[in-house]
């Protein structure tokens, strides 16, 4: 992938908006070329910044320093990520059915366009998440921008008079912000941590004579431009699919194959292309009671004392869970042993593999540390004068299994974790990917 054009177009519509919002408006596009070739690239640099402060930077308060553990912040990222480009569509369809309303003209690529080119000063600011104290000031600057540049871009691409901008916009952006703390709710009930919109520069070379070591960080970026390489391709296939389907709808009912039901559809059947199997259908997430299942009844003479599970979805995307208690008789000692599933992660390696870490940390009270061994990403905490602590690992590339809480030691906890047959989930998982 050629790099050059992206950066022009990121360069023109920040410093030379009102000049490059005609040539926008003008210039031949489709939904999948759009995504490929600018969306899913730079919807990626908030996932991965936010992801860089928030599970390996940390956040500095009262003198100590707060990280959010690396499995649950690259299932957050991930997951926004994944729902990040599910919401520039919807916003596109919404901006699309207004059009009327402020006396513009329906065109759902154009809509796409204008959100899509808005969001880029958002976008880019997201990479700032990372800088103390201005990264947030950055990030609200970013945003503010982009509303001004989808004011200027609606004459452009939706044609509606400019005197007709402002009140357009005004309607966007609260329906913008609306679907975003939706998103936000959802992946903090995931995840247990807070969200924010995502993204990542990558890009392939055109050369085949280039390759690159797939453990380095340069192999593990080639491979994700090569996973969005495809994925545009089965975006390209799906995309043509749903016009198909639209024109014989529209040829058999006489009406406009240009509908709201089939615009979603053709977003849903882009988002299975991308985060589906081979098939072009959603990966599943194991059930709920499957999970639960796996969990044992008690844990190092500690009785099982409550049991939940749940399974989230989103355009076709799932991630389960399942969490169990348990506690000693005299309540000193209390363990949550939680299991996730989360399928669309397999599916997205080469972008995992850019944000791992390994690290190691150890005090007079304890340690922290983070490695890869036998294909698992684990992490350990411990402190020894509270006696709490935390044990979790990332099987398969989809589960997680982790142990928190008091103990008498670390051993513990860490045998709650492996009493969960982990072998079984990775089996599972190599199943899943073999069918998919």
């Amino acid at each position: 992938m050629n790099s050059e054009p992206l950066i022009d177009r990121v360069k023109s519509i920040l410093f030379n908006p009102r000049g490059t919002w005609p040539v926008i408006g003008a210039e031949p596009a489709t939904v999948a070329r759009l995504y490929t070739r600018y969306i899913m690239i730079l919807a990626a640099l908030p996932a991965i910044f936010t992801f860089i402060k928030t599970s390996l930077i940390g956040y500095s308060m009262f003198g100590a320093t707060m990280r959010t553990g690396i499995v649950a912040g690259l299932l957050g990222a991930l997951l926004t990520y994944a729902l990040s480009l599910v919401m520039v569509y919807v916003v596109a369809l919404i901006i699309n059915a207004l059009a009327p309303s402020f006396r513009g003209q329906k065109n759902q690529v154009q809509a796409l366009k204008v959100i899509a080119y808005a969001y880029t000063a958002a976008w880019v600011a997201g990479i700032a998440v990372i800088i103390p104290w201005l990264g947030g000031l950055i990030g609200v600057v970013g945003g503010i921008y982009s509303i001004y540049l989808l004011y200027l871009g609606l004459p452009h691409t939706m044609k509606n008079p400019p005197e007709k901008s402002l009140a357009y916009t005004v309607v966007i952006v609260v329906i913008t912000l609306v679907l975003s703390l939706l998103i936000g709710a959802l992946v903090a009930g995931v995840t247990g941590i807070g969200a924010m919109a995502t993204g990542a520069m990558t890009g392939t070379s055109s050369s085949s004579s280039v390759v690159f070591d797939k453990d380095t960080k340069l192999g593990q970026l080639a491979a994700f431009g090569e996973q969005m390489k495809a994925a545009g391709e089965r975006m390209e296939a799906a995309e043509s699919g749903s016009r198909s389907k639209d024109r014989g709808a529209a040829k058999a009912t006489g009406a406009d194959g240009d509908s709201r039901d089939a615009d979603m559809a053709s977003a849903e059947a882009a988002m299975a292309a991308l985060f589906g199997g081979k098939d072009g259908k959603p990966l599943e997430a194991l059930e709920p009671e499957q999970l639960k299942g796996l969990l044992p009844a008690s844990i190092a003479g500690m009785p099982r004392t409550g049991t939940s599970a749940s399974r989230e979805s989103a355009m076709g995307m799932q991630v389960s869970n399942a969490s169990a208690d348990y506690a000693s008789e005299d309540g000193q000692r209390r363990l949550k042993l939680t299991l996730s599933d989360a399928p669309m992660m397999a599916k997205m390696g080469a972008f995992r593999g850019l944000m791992s870490s390994e690290s190691s940390s150890e005090t007079q009270d304890g340690f922290e540390k983070t490695y890869s061994r036998n294909g698992r990403h684990i992490e350990e905490k411990w402190n020894s004068r509270s006696g709490r602590g935390a044990y979790e690992v990332m099987v398969g590339s989809r589960f997680t299994v982790k142990a928190e809480g008091t103990a008498e030691n670390f051993q513990q906890i860490q045998s709650a974790v492996e009493s969960v047959d982990l072998a079984k989930l990775e089996a599972v998982a190599k199943a899943g990917a073999e069918q998919h």
